[in-house]
């Protein structure tokens, strides 16, 4: 499993693309900041909103803003891989290697996985449902605003855990 991984992890088109254009590596980190805006912009109001913040406004406006924080997901995952397999272009060390040793990266990447457990949740326990139709001045039922709180918790760790990764390399 591990020689798949190193294989995988290693894009020598990816490095050689970010050696090759100095301008590669700035604009995907400009992308991924773009990207943590829009996720925390779009999912962080909506999760404020459910815990009881902003209670003016109908969750059925918040929850249109939604589909920029995936939109700024894709960008985060997609920048990301190009971090981590493009790695060699900055520093001499094996994609698989970081991962494995820096504890920075691997809780981001632990707490990405809780906040996409976070979200089944949302949807399994049919709390997406019952925040639908919250109209102004209502309040989301208490099990909502638990898996609300834990979202933005998890992804202020993942911003947080992120910003450490340079400093475990």
């Amino acid at each position: 499993m591990e020689s798949v991984l190193r294989y995988w992890l290693l894009w020598p088109s990816v490095v050689h693309f970010l050696q090759q254009n100095s301008w590669a590596w700035p604009l995907s980190e400009t992308l991924h900041f773009f990207g943590v805006n829009l996720l925390i912009g779009g999912v962080g109001l909506f999760d404020l909103r459910v815990m009881g913040l902003a209670k003016a406004l109908p969750i059925r406006a918040v929850r249109k803003l939604l589909p920029w924080g995936v939109f700024g997901f894709i960008l985060c995952v997609v920048t990301g891989l190009a971090f981590v397999t493009g790695l060699q272009a900055n520093i001499p060390a094996h994609p698989y290697d970081v991962i494995m040793s820096d504890l920075w990266l691997q809780l981001k990447l632990v707490f990405m996985a809780l906040a996409g457990l976070n979200l089944l949740a949302f949807y399994l326990t049919g709390m997406s449902r019952a925040v639908d139709d919250l109209g102004p001045g209502e309040d989301a039922p208490q099990l909502a605003k638990i898996i609300a709180g834990s979202s933005l918790f998890f992804w202020l760790m993942v911003i947080y855990f992120g910003r450490l990764i340079p400093d475990g390399l």
